[in-house]
């Protein structure tokens, strides 16, 4: 089965490996923000510490930002 299936990815290898490191890749990023948006929560907001709170804001924006990126190119590469 492992062979025939081989067989059939030919010139495709390249992005029959990258889609799925990128959706996983996609999803590790994914499952930070909520973790990051707890910290600013139970740091930031608990403390009163605004520039923690700008400074994980703008890295949660970055995380969205690489995750979306990740997303589509792994929707390109499968299609």
């Amino acid at each position: 089965m492992d062979k025939k299936l081989l067989r059939s990815v030919r010139e495709y290898k390249k992005q029959s490996f990258l889609t799925p490191v990128l959706v996983a890749a996609e999803v590790f990023v994914e499952v930070l923000i909520p973790l990051l948006m707890a910290k600013i929560i139970d740091v930031g907001i608990m403390n009163g510490d605004m520039a923690y709170i700008i400074k994980l804001g703008a890295l949660l924006v970055l995380l969205a930002v690489v995750a979306l990126f990740f997303g589509a190119k792994a929707g390109q590469l499968a299609a």
